[in-house]
């Protein structure tokens, strides 16, 4: 009698076991983006996925670091900069953001207008070139600077280079910026 009520303790005490598995995994499952749990498989797929979910999060965290970072740093920059008659001023150099938002991709460019002409119009056509369907286009200004927030409904796709995208917007807004004593000669051009 000893032996049996062991032996079925022991089989209670694994049922309860898998079954908390069983619990563990399905919630487990229901935190995982749909992309992650395609169609019906093993606990150890889910496992696995929920490793490569957690990597992805991690990766966009040290990406939104690196961001903000670089967001800090253009901030303190614009507070600090000088101009020659020591009046505080915020020309620095124009930047650009291109960031993944909820469905689709946000590009945030920002420009002193004293030091560039910002070219919107090339901005928007590059975009469409990269094949993006740009849904808005908007524009504020921030302590002497202006800052145009686009945005474009398509997902996000895992071939996009983010980075490479931001290097040729930068660039196309830098072509623009002007030399200090270059501006004039370039209106006087524009009005003959």
């Amino acid at each position: 009698m000893m032996e049996e009520n062991k032996k079925w303790m022991h089989k209670e005490t694994e049922r309860q076991r898998r079954q908390e598995m069983s619990n563990l995994c399905t919630n487990l499952r229901s935190l995982l983006p749909i992309e992650y749990i395609k169609g019906k498989r093993s606990i150890s797929d889910h496992v696995n996925e929920a490793m490569h979910y957690i990597n992805h999060l991690q990766n966009k965290v040290k990406q939104l670091q690196d961001k903000k970072e670089e967001l800090m740093k253009v901030s303190n920059l614009s507070r600090n900069v000088t101009t020659q008659n020591g009046s505080s001023s915020s020309n620095i150099q124009p930047f650009v953001i291109v960031q993944p938002f909820p469905g689709g991709l946000e590009i945030v460019c920002s420009y002193s207008f004293n030091k560039c002409l910002f070219p919107l119009s090339r901005v928007l056509s590059m975009l469409l070139k990269e094949g993006l369907n740009l849904i808005s286009c908007t524009s504020n200004m921030i302590e002497g600077r202006f800052i145009y927030t686009i945005r474009s409904e398509e997902p996000i796709m895992p071939g996009i280079d983010y980075s490479e995208l931001q290097r040729k917007l930068t660039e196309a807004i830098s072509c623009s910026s002007l030399q200090e004593n270059s501006f004039e000669p370039e209106i006087d051009n524009i009005l003959r």
